[in-house]
């Protein structure tokens, strides 16, 4: 990537939870190339590329440019509609979207936000979060303006973005928001959201930050599923934050954030800092804390941080969970999959290569999950059906005549689609880059 500042925010949006950085990690279990259902043939289309032109005839940036044309949030759903971000040579960063059909064929770029745009309700765009695109075609951002004022829109079915809330405004009987409502959301296909702001109750009093949950686009039956300070099931932790959350159509989710004992040690200060947990839930129903940070002493979770951003598919659940600062586990549900290490002790892939860390996990159709891992040797996407892996694409291959040098896939949770297709940025070894469509063949 050109810019510094865009990578780390490219990193925010993987990482999710409001932490900062990405674990590597250990052990050792050989990868199972073969013998499963997964699609390993697949076709990449570009969809955009460094140096085009985008809609309102502005350009996307070149290779040669500062900033980096594409910040790696891409975004994919049934309907085929490829959503992503990217930089102009202007300066402004945007979200646009481009479409294709079941042949390959693709539409011509589409504006939706973008930095400088005034929205409907006279909103002018400073800033505009990672998003969330459902297979519905509703497609959330959490915008922020000038003065920093932040308000969550929604666009639906390709039309225009409308405001749901904003900060400081009373949305339903039990939610007032109180400021510093974060950038990440869920979206289910059903209309379901959640998302965190700091809230009051109906007595006016500062209960700090809450997990919020909008039934059906419904902002004024918003409820408080969770509110800082309360206590993690089965633990004397209280919740102190709460970061990336996502929600599917039952009404279960996945939320992490820290914790802290509610009771400090005077003789630890490691047991005072608040650590991080993630744990999931359905809305109506109790809290399961799935893993926690050892400082926490919450036995029955799996023992390590989540620092990435959990992932929710039809299948369950998946996550990357660090074990300690060299390494880090893939898991699927409560089953490990993958090691990874920086010492060259990790997992090794389908082509050989030993695992030194990973990207987030996304969900696909029937099981299908793909991981971005980085290896002794670049980069490989990998493909679990499962029972085995396999690698759908690696640094060095060939994509329209081009070597790829990077890929960055899994930045945003809706990577693929029921079809089995994917969306990624992709940069060549020329410097150039591109949005890239994978499709099975």
């Amino acid at each position: 990537m050109q810019s510094r500042r865009d990578f780390l925010k490219l990193l925010g949006m993987a990482v999710g939870a409001s932490f900062t950085g990405c674990g590597d990690g250990g052990g050792v279990d050989f990868v199972d190339g073969g013998g499963g259902s997964a699609p390993i043939a697949y076709r990449f289309i570009p969809l955009a590329s460094s140096g085009g032109v985008l809609p309102r005839s502005t350009i996307l940036t070149r290779a040669s440019d500062e900033a980096a044309p594409f910040l790696g949030g891409v975004m994919i759903n049934d309907r085929r509609h490829v959503c992503f971000h990217a930089n102009d040579t202007t300066g402004r960063k945007g979200v646009f979207e481009v479409d294709y059909d079941a042949a390959g064929s693709t539409s011509e770029l589409k504006h939706l936000i973008q930095e400088g745009d005034v929205l409907p309700d006279g909103t002018l765009v400073d800033d505009v979060s990672g998003g969330y695109l459902n297979n519905e075609d509703e497609l959330v951002f959490v915008v922020k303006n000038p003065d920093a004022d932040a308000s969550l829109h929604v666009s639906r079915g390709g039309g225009t973005f409308e405001r749901m809330f904003k900060e400081y405004e009373a949305i339903s009987s039990e939610c007032t928001l109180d400021g510093d409502l974060q950038p990440e959301v869920g979206l289910a296909d059903n209309g379901d959201l959640l998302f965190v702001c700091c809230c009051k109750n109906q007595e006016g009093t500062a209960l700090g930050e809450a997990l919020c949950y909008t039934p059906k686009d419904t902002a004024s039956d918003t409820v408080r599923l969770l509110t800082e300070n309360e206590l993690l099931p089965g633990s004397n932790c209280a919740i102190r934050t709460f970061g990336f959350c996502e929600i599917g159509n039952d009404g279960s989710y996945l939320v992490q954030g820290c914790a802290a004992p509610v009771e400090a040690d005077p003789t630890s200060d490691s047991q005072n800092i608040p650590a991080s947990y993630l744990a999931c839930g359905r809305v109506g129903e109790n809290l399961e804390v799935l893993v926690a940070d050892p400082s926490l002493g919450i036995s029955g979770a799996i023992q390590g941080s989540v620092y990435m951003a959990a992932r929710l598919g039809d299948s369950g659940y998946g996550f990357v969970c660090q074990t300690d600062s060299d390494k880090t586990q893939l898991y699927l549900n409560k089953k490990k999959l993958l090691d990874a290490a920086s010492d060259g002790t990790g997992s090794v892939t389908p082509r050989g290569q030993r695992i030194v860390s990973m990207f987030p996990p996304v969900f696909g159709p029937n099981g299908l999950m793909l991981v971005q891992v980085f290896t002794t040797d670049g980069t490989e996407i990998l493909a679990y059906d499962g029972q085995a892996f396999s690698t759908v694409l690696a640094q060095g291959d060939i994509i329209d005549g081009r070597v790829v040098a990077m890929i960055l896939f899994g930045c945003l949770p809706h990577g693929i689609n029921a079809y089995g297709e994917f969306a990624m940025v992709v940069e060549y070894s020329n410097g150039e880059s591109a949005v890239v469509l994978g499709m099975p063949v």
